[in-house]
């Protein structure tokens, strides 16, 4: 399933605050997105060859090229080269962040999908291919490795020393045979190929399967012609590091004069097979410089910063291409936020507080950031299972279970929800989805139309909404459905272009004339497909971290210090924007109590609970505030109000006896602190409060 490869998130994009967060200084980076094949629209797709090199799909790129348009100033290669001035690079005279598109390899994707809207929006791009790729109609190893595996009806293959249970290990065997190819000498590996084949008892796939996977020099030659420059992927796409400085040579200086050849135009960059550092020799960067290229890229290396960019090692990222709100989060918000220090936090806390059910929902919710979408659903599991009424855990267990294809059990916990919660819309937008994609449409508009009845202006389910009236012919209240979204977002051409056409129609002819339905395809979709768009509801639901996950994690000192001020800022102008916001006002508070401001961060607690009283974290955080500044009696106040939601947080009840202590009121104390003990035996600080409260009656 498409997004589950390291899918980053939609943390800023759908939460409101991206415009905000294009304020900050990032005058001084260059972004360089490496892009390597584009799928058709169509979920049922499939290739014989490797999925791991598919990015996305035409109508997402399509997506991430009209957002990078509106808010990054994209640069061509010239453009580039031109801001290298005097063995430096100088940074453009713009406020956007500066974004590079290229594309890795040669596949004939690139001209039928990516072409095309390139050239529609007037983009540039770079597009490095591999010399022999071309010229010889051949697919590159990983391709093989992956088409051998993939058509092999062996149920077991043995190479050397391990073994591969096809029927279980396919994919692992997949990788393994790729990564061999990368990290292992040229001389040791040239015959793997051919070794696979025997081994699978598949022959190698014919010319004609190879011929239509690989763009053509005329393909080529047109998009050099319109703002597509063309780069050098070497020619047989070794990795350097497999190879020595005399064939690497060779490798860049053969690709270089085939294109030039091929192309009448000069090769003045190249990208590094494998670009990742660790796959470039020290000798490369001057390989390249020696074979007459002027610029070398590298892969998933980062972001560059204008003042320190070399030219021969200027970095990409390849990783977390597949939605528009993961480029928006890169080009706006780069390097802010790593999800693996993070995750480290979460698992040192769980191994001191193994039972701790926020540390748990907490590494799900990291996990979903890094698109391990499984492990993220264990991590929820793991985390109700301390505590079954943890609603957030069991919203993303729902939601991710779903966007697995696990719609069975995604229903009976969203359920469970809806159960205590009756009018929380979010839950019955889910589960519309969900029927939607179980093909149970009557039940789908059933809980999309209660989504919308509790939240009117909830513009998703009223867009879904519209869609599966379409589905039911029910032209009148589709229609009507179209028109409360775009009232709700006038600023959609699309949708108001689609309002407007369909109101004439129906001041002419009326709701039941057919002219309404190409209409309605042209927006949606064709109407043969309709069945397969409404299966893909799924695949739109918002699994990633939003705004308070992230926050949840800042608290926990897994942000960097040095952007606390930027945040702090930022959140500022969004109060502004949004004052009676709770989230926000609690976020402000946390800011400033990691900033050392902590009478500002008790204003603005108390500010949230001001707008939400039940808001049971800004009460935590305040809570914890007063404990921390030995104002106990104020402390205790908010944890009496805590304690009433028989909260099973072993930490709240040690703080609580602690300040029991403090007042010497040690009988309550004692009772805090042996319920911290029983919600977690092993929490030392639980212990110690109790041995506080005991020790003082003796």
């Amino acid at each position: 399933m498409r997004g589950k490869k390291e899918l980053l998130a939609d943390i800023l994009f759908n939460s409101n605050a991206v415009s905000l967060f294009k304020r900050l200084p990032l005058r001084n980076k260059l972004i360089v997105l490496n892009y390597h094949r584009i799928l058709p629209d169509d979920p049922q797709f499939t290739t014989l060859f490797d999925d791991g090199v598919y990015n996305l799909n035409e109508t997402e790129f399509e997506r991430q090229i009209k957002w990078l348009t509106h808010n990054t100033f994209v640069m061509s290669e010239t453009l580039l080269l031109n801001h290298f001035i005097n063995g430096v690079f100088i940074q453009p005279d713009t406020f956007k962040p500066c974004v590079v598109i290229t594309f890795d390899d040669g596949y004939k994707d690139n001209y039928t999908f990516a072409y095309p809207i390139l050239k529609a929006y007037d983009v540039p791009a770079i597009l490095f291919v591999a010399s022999q790729m071309i010229d010889e109609r051949l697919l590159a190893w990983w391709d093989i490795i992956a088409y051998l595996i993939k058509q092999s009806k062996k149920p077991v293959i043995q190479y050397d020393d391990r073994k591969f249970m096809l029927d279980t290990q396919r994919k692992h065997a997949i990788s393994y045979f790729q990564e061999k190819m990368k990290q292992t000498a040229y001389e040791q590996t040239k015959y793997l190929l051919s070794d696979l084949s025997d081994h699978c008892e598949v022959e190698m796939p014919d010319a004609k399967l190879q011929n239509q996977e690989i763009l053509t020099w005329n393909e080529i030659r047109e998009m050099g012609q319109n703002n597509i420059a063309i780069g050098s992927h070497t020619h047989t796409h070794r990795v350097l590091t497999t190879i020595d400085a005399s064939a690497q040579k060779e490798e860049m200086i053969l690709s270089k004069l085939i294109i030039e050849d091929n192309i009448d135009h000069p090769v003045l960059s190249i990208s590094y097979p494998v670009g990742e550092q660790r796959f470039i020799t020290q000798e490369t960067a001057q390989i390249a410089a020696a074979s007459g290229y002027r610029l070398g890229f590298t892969t998933n290396s980062g972001i560059n910063d204008w003042k320190s960019i070399q030219p021969y090692a200027v970095k990409r990222i390849a990783r977390f291409l597949e939605k528009v709100s993961t480029v928006s989060l890169m080009t706006i918000l780069p390097e802010v936020f790593t999800w693996d220090s993070a995750a480290s936090i979460q698992i040192k806390l769980m191994e001191t507080h193994p039972t701790y059910a926020d540390a748990y929902y907490r590494l799900g919710i990291i996990h979903l950031g890094q698109g391990k979408i499984d492990q993220a659903i264990i991590n929820f599991q793991e985390a109700l299972s301390f505590n079954p009424n943890y609603i957030e855990a069991r919203i993303k267990l729902g939601i991710s279970q779903a966007f697995s294809g696990n719609f069975d059990d995604a229903e009976k916990n969203l359920l469970m929800i809806l159960e205590k919660r009756p009018s929380f819309a979010d839950i019955h937008y889910y589960l519309g989805l969900i029927m939607a994609a179980k093909k149970k449409i009557h039940s789908a508009v059933q809980y999309l139309e209660k989504a919308v009845e509790i939240n009117s202006t909830y513009k998703d389910a009223i867009l879904r909404l519209g869609i599966l009236y379409f589905k039911q012919n029910r032209y009148d209240r589709a229609m009507d459905m179209l028109s409360r979204a775009s009232r709700l977002d006038p600023l959609d051409p699309d949708l108001l272009s689609l309002v407007q056409a369909g109101q004439q129609i129906i001041a002419s002819h009326g709701y039941s004339s057919t002219s309404l339905i190409p209409l309605f395809s042209i927006y949606i979709g064709e109407t043969d497909r309709l069945e397969t768009l409404i299966q893909r509801f799924i695949m739109q639901l918002n699994i990633s971290p939003n705004l308070n996950d992230i926050m949840a994690i800042v608290e926990k000192g897994a942000f960097p210090d040095d952007n606390l001020e930027i945040l702090l800022q930022l959140f500022q102008e969004h109060k502004a924007a949004f004052p009676e916001y709770a989230d926000i006002h609690n976020m402000l508070g946390i800011l400033y109590k990691r900033l050392g401001k902590p009478a500002d961060a008790e204003i603005s607690f108390r500010d949230s609970l001001r707008f939400n009283p039940k808001y049971v974290k800004a009460r935590l955080n305040l809570f914890n505030l007063l404990r921390d500044q030995k104002r106990y009696r104020e402390s205790l106040e908010q944890g009496y109000l805590l304690d009433r939601f028989n909260l099973p947080y072993p930490d709240l009840y040690a703080g609580l006896a602690e300040c029991c202590v403090g007042l010497g009121n040690f009988i309550e104390a004692e009772q805090f602190a042996q319920k911290a003990v029983q919600l977690n035996p092993a929490y030392q600080r639980a212990q110690l409060a109790l041995n506080q409260a005991m020790s003082t009656q003796l």
